[in-house]
This record gives C-alpha cells, sequence and structure tokens, in this order.
C-alpha cells in the first residue's frame, strides 16, 4: 500500500500532509507530518490529544516562515486539519492515515488470546 497523502502548492513548490498512526500510547496515536518540498517542517510526533495545534519556523529559498497546523477529532482513516503558513490559510481538509489497519492489532491480538484461552479452557 502506498504512501497517502495531502498535497497542495504553495509558492510554486509543492506541500505535503501525511498522517499515519504510531506506537506511542499503544497505536492509539498519529503523526501529521508536513513537507515542504520533500523536506519535513512540522510533525505532530503522536500528541496524545484528540485536536490540537502545534507550529514551526521553517527556512525556504532563504526566508524564515511560520507553520501553523491545527487538527480536529479523526476518524479511523482521516483526520480534519488547517494548515496555515505565515498567517495564510494555506489549505483545510481532511488528511488520509496511511496505515489506519495499525490501529486494530490491540484488540485483534486480545480478542485471539482470549479466544484461545476460551478454548484451551473448554478442552
Amino acid at each position: 500500500m502506498g504512501t497517502r497523502k495531502f498535497s497542495i502548492s504553495w509558492q510554486d513548490t509543492s506541500i505535503q500532509v501525511t498522517s499515519r498512526i504510531i506506537s506511542r500510547y499503544a497505536w492509539t496515536t498519529a503523526s501529521i507530518d508536513v513537507l515542504v518540498a520533500g523536506e519535513s517542517i512540522l510533525s505532530t510526533s503522536g500528541v496524545k490529544k484528540v485536536t490540537g495545534g502545534t507550529s514551526a519556523s521553517f527556512d525556504y529559498e532563504g526566508t524564515s516562515h511560520r507553520a501553523v497546523l491545527n487538527w480536529g477529532a479523526g476518524s479511523l482513516r482521516s483526520f480534519p486539519f488547517k494548515l496555515e503558513i505565515d498567517g495564510l490559510l494555506i489549505a483545510s481538509s481532511r488528511v488520509p492515515v496511511s496505515n489506519w489497519w495499525m490501529a486494530w492489532w490491540p484488540l485483534t491480538t486480545t480478542t485471539a488470546v482470549f479466544l484461545v484461552w476460551c478454548f484451551l479452557r473448554s478442552a
């Protein structure tokens, strides 16, 4: 499965917003990352917040810029977000979660262990 992302153009360069489930807090958090021209400028790194925001300064073509990312409560497969650069709204959309299925492994493992335990107990 390829990387799923949200892409848009800013100052004639590509901005990509990606999201993926990460192992922090038993795979219940996601990291939303912002890349400008392929370089990561901002990452939420899986903070334990349903909604929130973060900001970062970055240099692009010799000029300093400020990026602000706000996100809302997501579903298993995507998160709503707003991205601003230098106070201008660049995007207000949803970013798909590339490895959404990873959030299911703790429940699947627990269910499998329970079923094996029930089977062994009844045998």
